[in-house]
């Protein structure tokens, strides 16, 4: 959750667009073709708190290629630690779980 968050907030360099649960039932054709010209996440609010975030499929597929690239970095960091780890003789062959937690 946390990575989408702070993918969305690294990728949208504006102010997104806020709408209420009743505005949105109102409007939503209108408000859907705002979305899909803008490109801009639609941030749907009930009683000022954040009900839901409206994205166009463009969107998605960029935040889901962007996680995708952060999940493989983040492998790659912990296979090169491993290796950093495993060559300096750090590592330790543990019998049972609760070792980890020693």
């Amino acid at each position: 959750m946390y990575v989408i968050m702070y993918l969305l907030m690294n990728t949208i360099s504006y102010i997104p667009q806020f709408v209420s649960v009743s505005d949105l039932q109102r409007r939503y054709p209108e408000l859907l073709r705002t979305l899909k010209a803008s490109q801009k996440p639609l941030l749907v609010l009930k009683k000022n708190d954040l009900e839901a975030v409206i994205i166009t499929p463009a969107f998605y597929r960029l935040m889901m290629e962007k996680v995708q690239e952060y999940e493989e970095k983040d492998a790659l960091l912990a296979l090169a630690n491993y290796n950093k780890e495993k060559k300096a003789k750090k590592l330790k062959k543990m019998k049972t779980i609760k070792e980890l937690f020693e």
